[in-house]
């Protein structure tokens, strides 16, 4: 990890130390790889970071870069914006070149925080940027974020917190066949394997 991301990911880590982590060894160790996660929680970014325990790349609303000190403060914690309303290529492109340079980057498939907490379908984005990375996918579980800070409750409150790590794969699409036709099965099947994960 580099200086800076390994300070912010040790403050983190004085807050999370506790949370029950399963499935640390299903990580690569080396190499990119595409994190998917369930999306319920705004602790969610840093808890999926702290527990995977790599340096990682995330993903933000291009919204919150506007003020000047977020401007300069998230990409050095390595978020890179995200137009979620337009058909972002640039963005698309950035975390593609993050993927194959061999660095991991964490995408929530859903889009956007569930708001009851129960897994959400995922959007074909999500299918695309796993058919053209090609890196392998590993699924991540969180459980006991939304009790702690939904979001519709302001307040951070306590909650037993456990993420699950899955066994990373690498979607395929049949010989002959059109990748397009294929990002809404490849984004259905990442939130089935977070799904499985208990």
């Amino acid at each position: 990890m580099r200086p800076y991301y390994r300070f912010c990911y040790t403050l983190v880590g004085l807050e999370l130390h506790q949370i029950k982590i399963e499935g640390m060894n299903n990580v690569p160790k080396t190499g990119g790889c595409l994190i998917v996660s369930n999306h319920v929680s705004f602790m969610d970014p840093t808890t999926v970071g702290w527990a995977v325990a790599r340096e990682i790349h995330y993903l933000g609303r291009k919204s919150l870069f506007k003020p000047p000190f977020w401007s300069w403060f998230l990409p050095i914690c390595n978020v890179m914006p995200i137009d979620r309303d337009n058909h972002d290529i640039s963005g698309l492109r950035g975390i593609l070149k993050m993927l194959k340079g061999g660095h991991p980057v964490l995408l929530f498939p859903e889009g956007t925080r569930s708001p009851d907490g129960t897994i959400q379908s995922a959007a074909p984005g999500a299918g695309f940027i796993a058919l053209k990375a090609g890196v392998p996918i590993l699924p991540v579980r969180l459980f006991g974020t939304f009790e702690s800070l939904s979001r519709h409750t302001k307040r951070l409150r306590f909650h037993p917190i456990r993420v699950v790590i899955g066994k990373p794969y690498v979607p395929t699409v049949p010989e002959g066949r059109r990748e397009k036709e294929f990002y809404p099965a490849v984004a259905k099947e990442m939130m089935d394997r977070i799904a499985a994960l208990r």
